[in-house]
Parts: structure tokens; sequence; C-alpha cells
């Protein structure tokens, strides 16, 4: 997906209507920003209406994609539990009628280990990696620097275990015998 180009347009078609919008984006498209991932839409957080509703669909239509069930932007944002404070946004697009922000990878990181869903566990993984979080205690003391709820520590390790390999996750067990008792 060439965002830049769609960003580019949606901000010309923002102008000709006198428009302003403000996106911040998260999720996978946050991961394709990086070269972890590729997606077919954009979760965002934005003020819709129906005339930029109207907009976003038309600059879908003209660089066909989305389709006319699921836009190519969309706020239909699930459970983000982390949304990045402004320090924590990066500014990826910025012209005269359209801002667009993402969430930084720590923060998409500690939405999918609170999501807890088993989907995510390979994204963790390459998350892990491109952070160079190299032990599994780095994910659990930021778990418990902003989560609110309980993230199960299977996740994290089997994480680990993906990115660094299963010798690595006994390794880390044989050291860290604690969380054996926390996996029962």
């Amino acid at each position: 997906m060439d965002y830049q180009k769609l960003f580019f347009r949606l901000n010309q078609k923002l102008a000709e209507n006198n428009l302003t919008l403000r996106l911040h984006c998260v999720g996978g498209f946050v991961l394709e920003y990086y070269g972890l991932k590729a997606t077919n839409d954009i979760d965002a957080f934005y003020d819709s209406s129906e005339k930029i509703d109207y907009l976003i669909k038309e600059v879908g239509e003209e660089f066909n994609v989305g389709t006319s069930k699921e836009s190519w932007l969309n706020h239909a944002v699930g459970r983000v539990m982390s949304v990045s404070s402004e320090k924590n946004q990066i500014v990826i697009f910025q012209d005269t009628n359209l801002s667009v922000t993402i969430s930084s990878l720590e923060s998409v990181l500690i939405d999918k280990l609170q999501a807890g869903r088993t989907k995510d566990i390979w994204d963790v993984a390459k998350i892990m990696q491109y952070l160079e979080i190299t032990q599994p205690d780095g994910l659990l003391k930021l778990m418990m620097k902003h989560s609110e709820g309980e993230t199960d520590p299977a996740i994290i390790l089997e994480a680990y275990s993906i990115a660094y390999g299963k010798e690595a996750l006994k390794e880390y067990l044989r050291q860290n015998p604690d969380l054996m008792r926390l996996l029962k």
C-alpha cells in the first residue's frame, strides 16, 4: 500500500472541501510502516463525519484500495489500551489539511500483549527483535509499567521462543525457575 500517495490525495480532497483531518494510526499499519508486516487497511483514530468518510471512500476508489464493505482507512479500531501520548507519536505525513501520526512500536507491543490474542504472538516476536528486547523480563517489566490488567506470561515466553529460538527460551527458564510456577 502506497500510503504516501493515499495521504497526499486525501489532503488534496480535504483542501478542496475546506476540511482538516488529524489521523492517529495504530495496529498493523504501524508494523507495516517499520517493514515488519503488510496490511490492507489502516486503523486510525480520527473525527469522522459523513463528508470525511465520503472523501476517504473516493480516494479508495481512485486508487483501487479497500472494498465497499471495508475502507482502506477506518476508525473501527478494536480495543487499543495504550494510545500513545503525543510525545510518543511519530509524524509520518504532514500537509496543509492532513496530519498523520503513528503510535510508537512500544505502544503497539503493549496493546498486543494486553490483548492476549494468539494471532499476535508472531507480531510480538518481530517487535521484540526490532526493539532488541533480548530477554523476556524486559517485556514483563514493560507490562508491569504500563498494564492495568494481567498479561499471560506464556504469550511473552512463546514470542521470545519465536524471536530467539527454543534453546534460548529453555536457557532462560533454567536461569529463572520462578517463572515456571506462573505457567502452571
